[in-house]
């Protein structure tokens, strides 16, 4: 959280190594990495993504391009404080393809900061399934875990 709300991001990279020394990301050979995007406007104020800063770390990891292949196309309210099924209305059809033309890659890992209940992650596969992406992974920083 510190990374998304107070500007802490430069510890991506350690972060995303000491995930790596961890797990082993094994995608095929012609497997692209993207992120969930934020709205412009937003990432404007904040001046950077944390999914796509974690992309960009784990594609010079394992040496994939990290494509920007997804967009928001509407500015939904903050997910924090929400249930399961308020979070999949929220994010319901606030994503798109970003880029037509990139979408020959049939396997994609897609990048995310915290993975609470899933409603983002599975609401972007929908769309990536939709441009007939054939196998989508999912990776994420944090789990919160409703205690």
């Amino acid at each position: 959280m510190k990374i998304k709300y107070d500007g802490y991001y430069d510890i991506v990279g350690e972060l995303v190594e000491k995930a790596l020394q961890k797990i082993e990301i094994n995608l095929p050979e012609n497997a692209v990495i993207t992120y969930v995007p934020m709205y412009k406007k937003r990432e404007k104020q904040r001046g950077f993504n944390q999914a796509k800063l974690i992309a960009e770390k784990i594609g010079k990891n394992i040496n994939r391009p990290v494509i920007d292949l997804l967009e928001k196309v509407r500015d939904n309210p903050s997910q924090v404080g929400l249930g399961l099924q308020e979070r999949q209305e929220n994010v319901r059809g606030v994503f798109s393809i970003a880029k037509m033309t990139e979408v020959e890659h049939s396997s994609i890992l897609l990048v995310d900061d915290v993975y609470t209940t899933g409603a983002t992650m599975k609401e972007c596969t929908k769309v990536l399934k939709r441009a007939e992406m054939k196998n989508v992974w999912g990776f994420t920083l944090a789990r919160k875990l409703n205690l």
